[in-house]
C-alpha cells in the first residue's frame, strides 16, 4: 500500500500531543511552519508504520500518559521530560529516548532544516573530511 493512501498511524489529537511535546525536545519546532511540521509528522508516522502494531499501541500510550504535560508551561514541560529520561523504570527511559529520537528524525530529517543547520553529511568519507578540517563550523 502506498504512503498516501495508507491510514495514519497517529489521530489528529495524537498528533497535536507530539507536536507540543517536540517543542520541549527541539525549541526551534515551536515557531515552525505548518509545512516543516506537516513533515515532521509525517516522518514519525512513516517510521510508526513500519513498527509492530504492539510497539505503536505503546507509543500511543506513551503520548496518552505525556498529554496532561502539555498543559504545562513550556519550560516546566522541558524539565519534566529531562526527569523522566532518567527515570528509575527502564521502560519509561526507553519511551522517552524514543520519543525524543522520532521527534529529531522527524525535525532534523528535513532537507530544509538541514541546509539551515549546515548539516551536510557525506557518504563515504565524512569522518575524514571532519579530522581534515574540511566542514564547516556551526554558527
Amino acid at each position: 500500500m502506498e504512503a498516501s493512501a495508507r491510514r495514519p498511524v497517529l489521530s489528529t489529537g495524537q498528533q497535536r500531543i507530539l507536536t507540543r511535546l517536540a517543542a520541549c525536545v527541539v525549541p526551534q519546532a515551536s515557531g515552525a511552519s505548518s509545512e516543516v511540521t506537516d513533515a515532521m509528522l509525517s516522518a514519525i508516522d512513516a517510521q510508526l508504520a513500519q513498527r509492530p502494531s504492539l510497539q505503536q499501541l505503546a507509543f500511543k500510550l506513551l503520548l496518552l500518559g505525556l498529554s496532561w504535560m502539555t498543559l504545562l508551561p513550556t519550560r516546566w514541560q522541558t524539565h519534566l521530560l529531562r526527569w523522566l529520561e532518567n527515570f528509575p523504570i527502564r521502560l519509561v527511559r526507553v519511551g522517552i529516548w524514543g520519543l525524543k529520537t522520532l521527534i529529531y528524525l522527524g525535525y532534523y530529517g528535513q532537507d530544509g532544516i538541514q541546509r539551515r543547520i549546515g548539516y551536510l553529511p557525506g557518504k563515504r568519507d565524512g569522518n575524514d573530511r571532519l579530522h581534515a578540517g574540511l566542514l564547516a563550523s556551526p554558527e
